[in-house]
């Protein structure tokens, strides 16, 4: 048999194999062992959500594709009850969002979002730092069958509105939304205004329409769903902080293996620095966007704002006398924002 016919033949003989390897069904990749679903309330285009994705791509490479994370923006999981319950009961493996926006599970978690705490938004930074101020957010998590995984300083509280608010007179009859915590909603209505609780996917059309006039939260919230168009005036009251925690279902968690739950806190410890580092940049990068836009920034005079910071925390006393496990959660935070603030 001459040469070229062996080689013929060993190249039809190579390529019907390959025929036939290529007609069988492809092995699909390893599926994941464990879902892990996070829900925030923040859009997809934001830099926060950007943030968050980077997380889940660690924890994929991390745990060698076993366990996949699942970012769901604009509250695409649930408002804040719905996440609420279920991050307790498991159908919802993880949340993260505004400290108060997870009263539904225990009215405690409003307390981070009450005033008297923090100075200023470096003070905040610096007492979510504090051992005994994590341990406290800890200990209320985990007595409502949840895990504290993370805690960032996402802004302190602002007034954006339609038309312009320069003094405390102003607020007299304005209608603000607010989350559903009975404290924000009783230092709102200490101001003068009409406390509205509201989901957050409602409030552009509200401001549109004129349900409303104005809506309580952080710089980045009105420029991330660009508030700018309906309600261009802020009025920046710093009154009280806006704490984000991330919180972890405990009925989930304890169903995953010890190597992968190590896994999920770890993400946590290592993007929260990250992330507090990157959020201090971004709310400078806020306000100047805001202000391109054609919006305005204000602050009250100060004899209006000490009085304004008279008012609020002179408003979450009942409350605090009223319910007392969130006043023991608050002195607790008290007492470790001022190690803090004695420095």
């Amino acid at each position: 048999m001459s040469k070229n016919n062996i080689t013929r033949r060993r190249f039809v003989a190579a390529s019907t194999a390959l025929t036939a390897a290529a007609m069988l069904p492809s092995r699909p990749a390893r599926a994941a062992e464990f879902e892990y679903k996070m829900g925030h309330s923040s859009p997809a285009g934001h830099p926060f959500h950007k943030r968050l994705l980077e997380v889940s791509e660690r924890i994929d490479k991390g745990t060698n594709g076993r366990m996949k994370l699942s970012i769901f923006p604009a509250s695409q999981l649930g408002g804040a009850q719905r996440q609420s319950e279920g991050l307790r009961l498991g159908t919802i493996e993880a949340a993260t969002g505004p400290a108060e926006l997870f009263v539904g599970a225990d009215p405690r978690f409003q307390g981070l979002a009450m005033a008297g705490l923090f100075k200023d938004i470096d003070h905040v930074r610096h007492s979510l730092l504090v051992p005994q101020v994590r341990q406290t957010i800890s200990d209320l998590a985990a007595s409502r069958g949840l895990m504290f995984n993370a805690a960032y300083v996402y802004d302190t509280q602002s007034f954006n509105t339609k038309a312009p608010m320069m003094k405390l007179a102003d607020f007299s009859g304005k209608r603000i939304r607010v989350l559903a915590s009975e404290s924000e909603q009783a230092q709102v209505n200490s101001l003068g205004a009409s406390a509205v609780p509201m989901s957050l996917q409602e409030v552009l059309p509200a401001l549109q329409q004129g349900t409303i006039d104005g809506v309580s939260s952080g710089v980045p919230v009105f420029v991330a769903f660009k508030y700018y168009d309906a309600a261009p005036n802020i009025l920046d009251t710093h009154l009280w902080a806006i704490c984000t925690i991330s919180l972890v279902s405990k009925v989930w968690y304890d169903r995953l293996p010890p190597d992968l739950q190590k896994a999920v806190m770890e993400a946590g410890a290592r993007a929260e620095p990250q992330v507090n580092a990157w959020n201090i940049s971004r709310l400078k990068q806020d306000r100047e966007t805001w202000m391109q836009r054609g919006g305005k920034i204000v602050t009250l005079p100060p004899a209006e704002q000490q009085e304004a910071v008279r008012r609020v925390t002179a408003a979450v006393q009942p409350i605090l006398n009223k319910i007392a496990p969130l006043k023991e959660f608050y002195t607790k935070i008290n007492a470790g924002a001022d190690t803090v603030a004695n420095k």
